[in-house]
């Protein structure tokens, strides 16, 4: 009788051992919070019903609301702003589906763009303005800015690194970063305070919103 009260003391007093441990040793590394981008693939499936219904699910605005906070925290976060700063929900969504796409001469697509195709994907699907090709010409098509304090998010920055003519071209953002398709790195972000975007700084200019395309022209992705 003696024997199984032992053991079932000691059984109890290494039970409560073991549960004080775990709880310490939770109390000392506590878990980080990982923020999960939400599963795209979810979106398929909400989609599906709303072609099939003609509207818009619940699953489907909850997901699209869901990715939207997620790509204004993930951006904010890069550009140093508050996520409520960020409201242009479809210019995020567009460069977070283009970020990292390699930078090449004369490309056009997700095999490889250069900065002026970029900029004129962009300015299609977001601004719905058709732009010229070159950087050269997107110069020449806008109103300048001169002062850099006086920039907006979609105005663009331009850079004359070879030989001091107009050969790179970027969105600016805000809070002095830009986005563009880099020749090192492609599609990405960058700031007009480093020392080599500041160095080839050849001006900024505003598209003029005469240039909007109308429905019927506006371009299909």
């Amino acid at each position: 009788m003696k024997k199984t009260l032992l053991s079932t003391l000691l059984v109890t007093i290494l039970a409560v051992v073991g549960t004080s441990c775990n709880s310490a040793h939770e109390l000392m590394e506590p878990k980080s919070l990982v923020l999960a981008k939400p599963r795209l693939e979810n979106l398929n499936s909400v989609e599906a019903g709303s072609v099939a219904t003609g509207k818009k699910a619940p699953g489907e605005r909850n997901f699209v609301t869901s990715l939207n906070k997620f790509l204004n925290i993930k951006y904010a976060n890069m550009l140093g702003v508050l996520p409520q700063v960020l409201t242009n929900d479809l210019l995020y969504d567009f460069i977070d589906e283009w970020y990292g796409t390699r930078y090449r001469l004369g490309g056009t697509d997700k095999r490889g763009i250069d900065c002026s195709a970029f900029v004129q994907r962009l300015y299609e699907r977001v601004f719905n303005i058709s732009l010229l090709r070159t950087a050269a010409e997107q110069f020449h098509l806008c109103q300048s800015i001169w002062d850099k304090e006086e920039l907006r998010e979609g105005d663009l920055v331009f850079f004359n690194i070879h030989n001091k003519r107009i050969s790179h071209v970027g969105i600016y953002l805000i809070n002095d970063y830009f986005v563009h398709s880099c020749t090192s790195s492609g599609v990405m972000i960058s700031r007009l305070t480093d020392a080599y975007w500041r160095r080839y700084y050849a001006g900024a200019g505003r598209i003029p919103k005469k240039l909007a395309l109308t429905d019927k022209d506006a371009p299909r992705f």
